[in-house]
């Protein structure tokens, strides 16, 4: 069996102040509980920002870029990662509650397989 796995989150997001709480809670509310979430904001000009740091979970991290486009904002996103795994979500979409916990199990049921 695999240890437990952390997993990095990454959601870049631009002027989606509306749409960013719904995508941080569906993570926030994953059965699994080993995960950061790094909101990388690609030069938003709404309260996007505001709407991030209004969580006070520690796992929900929050940078800022001018901006570069979704690409630079996953790379971005990516090189401040700590987890043993990263997965992506978009400002606008929603991990379903076993998300995590599916990919965890698939994990650690492969060993030797290469994510």
């Amino acid at each position: 069996m695999t240890p437990d796995l952390k997993f990095s989150v990454i959601i870049p997001v631009h002027n989606r102040a509306r749409e960013i709480s719904r995508a941080v809670r569906s993570v926030l509310s994953q059965e699994y509980p080993l995960f950061e979430i790094i909101v990388v904001d690609d030069g938003s000009t709404d309260d996007t920002a505001a709407a991030v740091k209004a969580f006070t979970d520690k796992r929900v991290r929050y940078i800022y870029q001018e901006n570069r486009e979704r690409g630079a904002a996953r790379n971005a996103g990516t090189n401040a990662a700590t987890g043993d795994f990263v997965t992506f979500l978009d400002s606008d979409d929603e991990f379903l509650p076993g998300h995590l916990a599916a990919a965890r199990n698939c994990i650690s049921n492969k060993p030797g397989f290469d994510v």
